[in-house]
């Protein structure tokens, strides 16, 4: 079983159809991100317009993937067991638009960031970059969004949020250590929106409004089940 980080390059944010991917396969052996293969990039034929908001941002245009393969040729090996990405859930939801089954153990770098590093005013890829790799950012961030950039930037960052959890008491040393943070990492602790936003959820839950809010939320069909998961908790704990 291996572990690769992923990025890809898509159409825009609604329906997204892939027109970049790339990958590489890492390990974590005590604590530090091993390269077992460097990152590979593949483009794609959308089958659809790419917006010109995606245009910007990845340079990618319709013309120079017009006579690449369909986004639907890509293919994720059944041996992958963990997917690595910044804000992984958007490219899992790429892959399964391209009809990808497979569905590996996902770890998420954005999630990871900002429980690390909270008070941080962006948990963007590059951001992340500037703060832990500042000479790296200014040599080659101009490279940000092509996809196999995203994937190195992505190894150096995955490494220094795995030695800052470590620094913190986390005991980060394998595949499956990191797995198990991410997804504690993945449990809000704040909403990020509404009437609440920026409020403690534990602190809501203890007053009939707040906690009258947090039962709501968790009778949306669109709740995200991570802050369900912690509206839940909370709601017990009280």
């Amino acid at each position: 079983m291996s572990t690769y980080i992923l990025d890809t390059e898509t159409t825009g944010l609604i329906e997204p159809h892939m027109t970049e991917a790339a990958y590489s396969i890492v390990a974590i052996n005590g604590g530090k991100v091993a390269v077992l293969q460097d990152p590979r990039a593949k483009r794609f034929n959308p089958l659809k317009e790419i917006t010109l908001g995606s245009m910007a941002t990845s340079h990618i245009c319709d013309e120079n993937i017009a006579d690449a393969p369909p986004h639907t040729d890509f293919k994720l090996p059944s041996s992958v067991e963990y997917l690595v990405g910044h804000n992984i859930d958007f490219d899992v939801q790429v892959l399964k638009n391209a009809g990808v089954t497979h569905t590996p153990k996902l770890i998420c770098t954005f999630a990871m960031a900002a429980h690390l590093l909270p008070t941080l005013d962006s948990h963007k890829l590059v951001a992340l970059l500037y703060y832990f790799h500042r000479d790296v950012a200014h040599n080659q961030a101009r490279n940000a969004h092509t996809a196999i950039a995203d994937i190195y930037f992505t190894q150096l960052v995955l490494g220094s949020l795995i030695d800052l959890a470590n620094s913190q008491g986390h005991a980060i040393t394998d595949v499956d250590s990191l797995y198990e943070f991410s997804q504690m990492a993945r449990i809000p602790t704040h909403l990020s929106f509404g009437k609440h936003k920026g409020v403690a959820i534990a602190d809501l839950a203890t007053n009939a409004d707040g906690a009258g809010y947090l039962k709501w939320l968790l009778k949306q069909d669109n709740v995200d089940p991570y802050l369900a998961q912690a509206c839940q908790q909370v709601l017990e704990s009280v």
